[in-house]
């Protein structure tokens, strides 16, 4: 069991105000839950998990009406995580057996309806959840617990924020959330010194990402302030020191209500939907216990008896029969709650023998692919038989192997599991896997070879314009965008490949901005911004006239996280005219092209200009990282200084078209190109998907920057280019030492002499046979002044 603390994980917290006299109450759970799904987009919009939990809920409800379903009472172990500062039990935050006993009473009066008790209520919609809750009566390795369900962990903090308790106190501590429905017991801090408690909804999602340390999994559960765990109806605690209305254990039943997928009943917006249709529509959160306050409708009556309202402990009684449909179609659709409930710790300890289960992180894996396989079998297994069809190792004696398949196809999965008792049945699951062609590393695209390499005019679909259809036109097209599915479920992209038909530009320095965005917005259209990277259209001007595409790699590795994303270009009108390479008008009816208008409004091209083509736009995507590097400037003047940064690998070795860079390693180097160059980097020491990329420097014509030429000498240096020697000559009247050096481009001094010059004519001649080719700067200084001179060696 874990002890010692760490890490930043996924929450939906749920706040509500502590003090001796409460005025405020606060709840942020729909807030943060929006910021968790913008930061982890693998769960899907609120929306997705709606739409599954309706459609769940209106299967059960047709198998409830036809007599095929019967009511079972489901029972959910907790572990309670008490989290202290070495108090002796009973005292301080290191609270008692007793009181945590009382807080499982309130729950399961609550959740049952017990008749006799404050969770019993009259209401003709009020509902037996049919949920019970126990303290696990042993640990994660399947033995008796000396106090069931408590586990005391002396905390490094007296009090603890959210942001400690997300990255540090639960990663660290958590219980495996499939098997245990963890609560924590704080004393909260800082600026959060006022929460009462706060909760995680649940995931419908089994995707990627989700299961692993770092996502909601390390996070999954409860947060209640110590003081308002339990109840003072079960008894004297001395550290129940919560004042009413916080004092009668409704905490933890209304976060344990998130925890199972409801909203607050106010739907967390002015007469807004908490998806619970017998659930009354009010107009914000009650405070008290009002008794007659009118709903939305103005005719019904508001319900705070709800424990999903805000009301005072003492008011709350009621989950109802809708609520009741939501809860119970979460434990049908989230995968770690379904499978806790179906792991039956409360039942026993190890008693018979397991019977076999497991999941796992995908079932879908690119060919290469790596899946992370869980147990997941009952009875607490001490031993496991794995078999893998088409998978690299092809059986594991571990519980939770990781497993990579080399090649595509569809592959079963077989475990065995064993413990005292003796050995489960073979569970063998047929097709569990499916391996698809598309390797770890791709580039994808939606035009065909079969397309028409085309640039359209804008006046062949709307009348009396002109431009192209893709670039810049009279109707002030602001973007256009390829939309990409994602079937594959790639992670990254590290670069793309525009191919673009036309290209003017007015400014020497004239760029274009390309962008990915991710496909959140209206049907799928582009959405919010993921990665953006400035173009030069001298490099685009360069490309077009080779004929070739523009490779725009990015800064970083760039997340799409397995879903669907858009590329495209967004432009400016400063008197330059670009235009995207498309297939011919017809080619393509997928309507992948989307155009964004004057008054950024994002359409489908088939929609807005009856164009059903595909721009030649092709991201370059993977599972692994790629070498990715960042420059300081793209376009300087000679001489001027450029930072190179090097990612996506451990180890980087430079070269450049100009030889002033041969084999240096490391992530950064600083560069001082006098002439446009393209510097390789080549990573190494990961399994990378694209181990070099090249990042080309515009440099201007003009004088080497920083450097100048003295007015009194004529220097000449000789043979330029050269070889293995360089000769410098001037004539003057100066008498003194001449200091001379050659400086590589990076302007360290690679040769340097010191010459007194005694007479008129000065000459010296410097070997340079150790030197690489490239291009050096030769710095003569006479007296106060100092001369620069160019100097190529071949």
């Amino acid at each position: 069991m874990k002890r010692l603390l760490l890490l930043l994980g996924l929450i939906t917290f749920c706040a509500v105000a502590y003090a001796q006299t409460p005025v405020v109450q606060n709840c942020g759970t729909v807030e943060q839950d929006a910021i968790n799904r913008l930061k982890y987009p693998q769960m899907g919009t609120q929306d997705d998990f709606e739409n599954a939990l309706r459609r769940k809920i209106v299967e059960m409800d047709v198998l409830r009406k036809a007599g095929r379903t019967e009511a079972t009472i489901i029972t959910i172990p907790i572990i309670v995580h008490v989290i202290h500062t070495g108090e002796a039990v009973g005292t301080g935050l290191n609270i008692s057996q007793a009181q945590i006993q009382s807080q499982i009473d309130v729950l399961n009066e609550d959740y049952r309806r017990k008749a006799g008790t404050p969770g019993e209520n009259d209401n003709p919609v009020g509902a037996d959840i049919g949920v019970e809750f126990c303290l696990s009566p042993v640990d994660e390795d399947g033995n008796p617990m000396a106090e069931p369900g408590i586990d005391r962990v002396r905390g490094a903090n007296t009090t603890w924020t959210k942001n400690q308790i997300e990255g540090t106190l639960k990663p660290q501590t958590i219980w495996n959330p499939n098997l245990f429905f963890n609560v924590w017991t704080v004393k909260f801090g800082g600026t959060d010194a006022n929460l009462l408690g706060y909760a995680q909804f649940p995931d419908q999602s089994g995707l990627a990402g989700l299961n692993d340390i770092g996502g909601p999994s390390s996070t999954d559960g409860v947060v209640v302030q110590y003081s308002s765990f339990g109840s003072i109806d079960k008894g004297s605690f001395p550290v129940m020191v919560a004042a009413a209305p916080y004092n009668h254990g409704r905490t933890l039943s209304h976060e344990a209500g998130h925890w199972l997928g409801l909203r607050h009943i106010w739907g967390d917006g002015p007469c807004a939907s908490d998806f619970v249709d017998d659930t009354p529509t009010q107009h914000t959160e009650n405070r008290g216990c009002p008794t007659s306050k009118l709903s939305c409708d103005g005719v019904n009556v508001e319900m705070p008896q709800n424990y999903m309202d805000y009301s005072d402990d003492a008011c709350m009684d009621i989950f109802t029969q809708g609520q009741k449909a939501r809860i119970l179609a979460v434990l049908e659709i989230s995968p770690r709650r379904k499978q806790l409930v179906t792991a039956n710790i409360c039942s026993t300890s190890a008693s018979a023998p397991p019977v076999a289960s497991f999941t796992s992180d995908k079932q879908n894996v690119l060919r290469g692919g790596e899946v992370s396989f869980t147990d997941l079998s009952s009875n607490f297994p001490t031993g496991w038989s794995w078999t893998f069809e088409g998978g690299d190792p092809s059986s594991s004696n571990l519980q939770n192997p990781h497993v990579k398949y080399p090649n595509p196809g569809v592959f079963k999965v077989t475990l065995t599991s064993s413990n005292s008792k003796g050995s489960s049945n073979t569970l063998t699951v047929d097709a569990y896997i499916t391996v698809s062609e598309e390797g770890l590393c791709s580039t994808v695209t939606n035009f065909k070879d079969t397309y028409t390499p085309s640039v359209l005019k804008l006046k062949d679909f709307v009348a009396d314009s002109i431009g192209y259809l893709t670039g810049h036109n009279n109707v002030g097209t602001k973007a256009m965008s390829e939309f990409f599915a994602n079937a594959q479920g790639y992670s990254y992209i590290s670069s793309v490949n525009i191919k673009f038909g036309k290209v003017y530009s007015t400014a020497e320095d004239a760029t274009v901005t390309v962008t990915v965005w991710n496909a959140r917005g209206v049907q799928n259209g582009p959405g919010s911004i993921i990665e953006q990277k400035t173009v030069l259209l001298k490099q685009i001007q360069d490309d077009v006239a080779a004929g070739r595409a523009t490779s725009v790699s990015f800064d970083r590795e760039t997340p799409v996280f397995s879903k669907p994303y858009h590329v495209g270009v967004e432009l400016t009108y400063e008197g330059d005219t670009l235009a995207v390479e498309s297939s011919a008008n017809g080619e393509a009816t997928n309507s992948t092209s989307w155009v964004k208008n004057v008054h950024d409004t994002w359409t489908p091209f088939a929609i807005a200009r009856g164009a059903n083509i595909a721009m030649n736009i092709s991201p370059v995507v993977g599972m692994n990282p790629s070498v990715q590097v960042s420059a300081s400037k793209v376009f300087v003047n000679p001489g001027e200084t450029v930072v190179l940064n090097a990612h996506g690998a451990s180890i980087f070795t430079w070269n450049s078209s100009d030889n002033t860079i041969q084999n240096i390693s490391g992530p950064q180097i600083t560069v001082r190109p006098v002439e446009t160059t393209t510097y390789e980097t080549a990573g190494s020491g990961l399994e990378l998907c694209n181990a070099k990329v090249s990042t080309t420097i515009f440099v201007r014509e003009g004088a080497i920057a920083g450097m100048y030429e003295t007015n009194n000498e004529d220097v000449t240096v000789y043979p330029n280019p050269g070889t293995n020697s360089l000769n410098v000559r001037f004539v003057n009247a100066y008498r003194g030492d001449v200091q001379v050096q050659v400086r590589s481009i990076l302007n360290q001094a690679v040769r340097s002499t010191s010459i007194n010059k005694s007479e008129d004519l000065f000459e010296s001649n410097i070997d340079t046979s150790a030197l690489g080719s490239g291009v050096y700067i030769v710095a003569i200084k006479i007296g106060d002044s100092c001369s620069y001179v160019k100097w190529i060696k071949n």
